[in-house]
């Protein structure tokens, strides 16, 4: 961004149906796993959570390891998301066992549908590389697994695509149904927010005592 120092920002662009540029958004969590220490360039996004309206629905995108932060999910979704996008770029041997919960967990938790976008293959660099460990250095990140899939707001989820081969996923959606479900649970009108709100403005503050009782 030459507006801005020439921060470099983890981003995502939205173009319209039309081919209009809707706007941009960013990634709000840089991870420090591994080889994916992205806090050497990259920097945390600092525009929250925006929702584009386009003619197809309400859509956001989190960014890859924004799906790890739960409230991130829930910023989209209180600002109007009806469809969240994490598309993601990740190896087996660091969140695989996660991949098919988080999203659909931020499906059910938020009453949105998820589309949960993985890259397959493995990328091999010229030289090779540590990653602070103490194993020996290697010239790639492991083997990105696939596995993209959709999953709705009641629980339901289609069926992974390929941990080996591009593929392309198609699949219907009823956006009423993230209205029914959220009259049906509730979940936005029993949040406490304002008790959340309150703990974490605490939290980050300086001086934090958790709530722990401990037997006298």
């Amino acid at each position: 961004d030459e507006n801005d120092g020439d921060t470099i920002w983890n981003t995502a662009v939205v173009i319209s149906n039309s081919g209009a540029v809707m706007g941009k958004s960013r990634k709000n969590h840089i991870p420090r796993v591994g080889d994916f220490n992205e806090s050497t360039y990259y920097m945390e996004a600092e525009d929250g959570h925006p929702v584009f309206d386009t003619q197809f629905g309400k859509i956001a995108i989190n960014i890859c390891y924004g799906r790890h932060h739960p409230l991130n999910w829930l910023g989209y979704a209180i600002n109007g998301a009806e469809i969240i996008f994490n598309p993601s770029a990740t190896v087996g041997a660091l969140s695989e066992p996660m991949w098919g919960i988080e999203g659909r967990n931020a499906a059910i938790a938020n009453s949105v549908y998820t589309g949960n976008i993985n890259r397959v293959g493995t990328e091999h660099f010229e030289n090779e590389f540590t990653s602070a460990n103490g194993k020996p250095a290697h010239k790639d990140f492991g083997h990105f697994y696939g596995s993209s899939y959709v999953a709705s707001p009641d629980g339901s989820r289609t069926e992974g695509l390929c941990r080996n081969m591009d593929g392309i996923l198609i699949s219907e959606v009823d956006l009423n149904l993230c209205r029914q479900v959220r009259d049906g649970w509730c979940f936005r009108m029993t949040g406490r927010f304002d008790m959340y709100r309150d703990l974490l403005a605490r939290a980050t503050g300086k001086g934090f005592e958790a709530q722990i009782v401990k037997e006298n």
